[in-house]
């Protein structure tokens, strides 16, 4: 639902001037890179607000890469696919990410 779509038309050239832009701000948020203190307060917050289920909890997050942006997770447990959404989003909106792809990657503790 974030995603902006724009109308335009390749025979007359009209709306073609929003692309650029919308482009731009893509761009910048795809190579964004968030302070690994931030990242670990978003989590810990999110952790707070809904537990894991099952005793799942993030003990460590850290961004390890842009293009995309990419976060590992240092879990005491594997989380499951509908706390890991939630996490997703919890780190979307607190970093405007937008529509940006997210990759999140949980490593257990005994890794």
């Amino acid at each position: 639902p974030d995603v902006p779509a724009h109308r335009i038309s390749a025979l007359t050239g009209r709306g073609v001037e929003k692309l650029l832009p919308s482009m731009n701000i893509a761009i910048d948020a795809y190579q964004k890179r968030v302070p690994t203190k931030k990242v670990n307060d978003v989590i810990r917050l999110a952790q707070q607000s809904q537990p894991a289920p099952a005793g799942g909890r993030v003990l460590y997050a850290t961004q390890g890469a842009t293009d995309p942006p990419t976060f590992t997770l240092f879990a005491n447990r594997d989380l499951p696919d509908h706390y890991l959404r939630y996490l997703d989003r919890s780190l979307r909106d607190a970093f405007d990410f937008g529509p940006t792809p997210l990759k999140l990657r949980v490593r257990k503790r005994s890794e």
